[in-house]
This record gives structure tokens, C-alpha cells and sequence, in this order.
């Protein structure tokens, strides 16, 4: 919320994630549909008339009336309940939707992080943290660091997280206590509740069976490998300044090789081989 709107009083983000939970709105997509429009705003793309008041990054007060003004269905809040992604489209400049498959980016953009804009480009739900959570080993380095600008082997971290993620979803745990505990503690877990002979390696197998199965939900709902992709931005715009200055998102070597490490064509089908393999055909 405070990221991506530039501002850093404390006391306000509580104020408007509050608020997000008083009216059961998602604060991540609430911050980034401010966002976008506060870029509309400055580039006078949207008229203060429409907005009501000056709409402009670092603009603690603005931020959070227009989180209130979304909760309550008032004023330019009618617009803003449309999240960012149909908010750019109305008016008429998509590209300023910053996620994938109609889900913002969380807090971790993906331009030098490239297992993270991975991630977000293949990830079942679009744009999300929690799908294949790859911070932890390139940015925190655990369990073990990685290089977050490396390109190499970043299909099979991605893999990796995306089934093991899947695991812990249905498993009941919180994703978070993959920060204390691996697969092997989790699987001790499982087969300690079930007695269903789990093991590391068919429980990983069962996270796979799941990824791939939302995956051919979405094929059925009309997502194709067209929709694996990030914004233009995050492909040709280098951060300007910061550790990971002058990092784009390198997507176009990264996904041929994640389709290889998922056993999919190259178009992002799973193949008949492998849905075989995993008893899904």
C-alpha cells in the first residue's frame, strides 16, 4: 500500500490497511489501483474533477480517502473498485497494469529478481507471493542463497517452490513456516496426521499433480502461454537506481526452460507423457 503509492507515514498505511479490512478489500490490490491512478493523475490522463482532490504520489491524506471512498462506493471510489488492470483499460492505457493475469504485483516486482518476475508470469493465480514465494532464497538466502540476477536454474527453483507451495496450501500450514521448516519436516507432519505412507518424494509428486491440474483448469478458462508474461515495463524499463540498477526481468530465456522443467510443450500444455506420469490421463 505505502510502496507502491510512495509514502512512508506509517500511521496512514495502518490507517488505509485498516480500512481495507473494515470493507473486505485485498490491500495489495487496493494499493496498486491507487497507484495506477495517481500515475494517470500526474500525467493528466484523469482530471482532478473526476478524482475530487489532487491525486499525486507521497499523498498520504489522498491515499487514504480514496480507500474509503472505494469502501464506501462513492465518488471516484466507483472507479477504483474496478482494480487496476480494468481502471487502465477505461482509460486507455493498459500498460500501466503493473501484474499478470489480472493480479497485481505484491511487494517484490521481478525486474532483478528474475526467479520472482518468474514466478509471477507462470504462476496459477497471476502475480502472487504466496504461489511460489522465491524471496526467501534470493533475496534472504533460505534456505540457501541464491543469485536473485542469475538466470540459470531458476525454471527449476520456480518448479520447485510452485510444488512444494501447493503441498503446504493443503496441507493447512501457513506458507510462512517454510521459513523455519522444509519438505522434510512437513512431510513428518502429513504422514504423522495421515498414516498415508507420504514420503519427500510423493508428496512433491502430489504438489506437481495439483500444479498441474490448476493448470488445466486455466487452459479450460481460456488461459493459454500467451498469459505468462509481465508487463513491458518489467521486460525493457532497467531499475534506475538501487543494488539491482539497470535489472530487467530476462522472461524470454526463463520460460522455455521452466516449460522443459514442468515436461510441457512449448506452448505451456502440459503433454499427455506427463500427465500420464502423474496419473492425471
Amino acid at each position: 500500500m505505502g510502496a507502491d503509492t510512495g509514502i512512508s507515514d506509517l500511521q496512514a498505511v495502518i490507517k488505509a490497511n485498516f480500512l481495507c479490512n473494515e470493507y473486505s478489500m485485498d490491500p495489495i490490490k487496493m494499493g496498486a489501483t491507487i497507484a495506477a491512478a495517481m500515475e494517470m493523475f500526474e500525467l493528466g490522463i484523469i482530471a482532478e474533477k473526476e478524482t475530487g482532490r489532487p491525486l499525486r504520489f507521497g499523498d498520504a491524506d489522498a491515499m487514504v480517502a480514496m480507500v474509503e471512498a472505494t469502501g464506501k462506493g462513492e465518488g471516484f471510489g466507483k472507479e477504483l473498485a474496478l482494480g487496476s488492470k480494468r481502471l487502465c483499460e477505461k482509460y486507455g492505457h493498459p500498460e500501466f497494469f503493473m501484474g499478470s493475469k489480472g493480479q497485481e504485483f505484491p511487494a517484490y516486482v521481478g525486474r532483478g529478481a528474475q526467479g520472482t518476475g518468474l514466478n509471477y508470469a507462470t504462476s496459477n493465480s497471476g502475480a502472487c507471493h504466496v504461489r511460489g514465494y522465491t524471496i526467501p532464497a534470493e533475496v534472504f538466502g533460505i534456505p540457501d542463497k541464491v543469485d536473485p540476477f542469475a538466470v540459470e536454474e531458476k525454471a527449476e527453483l520456480d518448479k520447485l517452490f510452485h510444488d512444494i507451495t501447493a503441498v503446504v496450501d493443503s496441507s493447512g500450514l501457513c506458507l510462512f513456516t517454510t521459513f523455519g521448516i522444509g519438505l522434510s519436516e512437513i512431510t513428518a507432519l502429513m504422514e504423522g496426521a495421515t498414516k498415508a505412507g507420504y514420503n519427500d518424494e510423493n508428496l512433491l509428486k502430489a504438489g506437481e499433480r495439483i500444479w498441474n491440474l490448476e493448470r488445466l483448469f486455466n487452459q479450460k478458462a481460456g488461459l493459454t502461454g500467451a498469459d505468462d508474461t509481465l508487463p513491458k515495463r518489467i521486460l525493457e524499463e532497467p531499475i534506475p537506481a538501487g543494488p539491482s540498477k539497470g535489472k530487467t526481468n530476462q522472461l524470454s530465456e526463463l520460460l522455455p526452460e521452466y516449460y522443459k522443467a514442468r515436461g510441457w510443450d512449448e506452448k505451456g500444455v502440459p503433454t499427455s507423457k506427463k500427465l500420464k506420469e502423474l496419473g492425471l490421463a
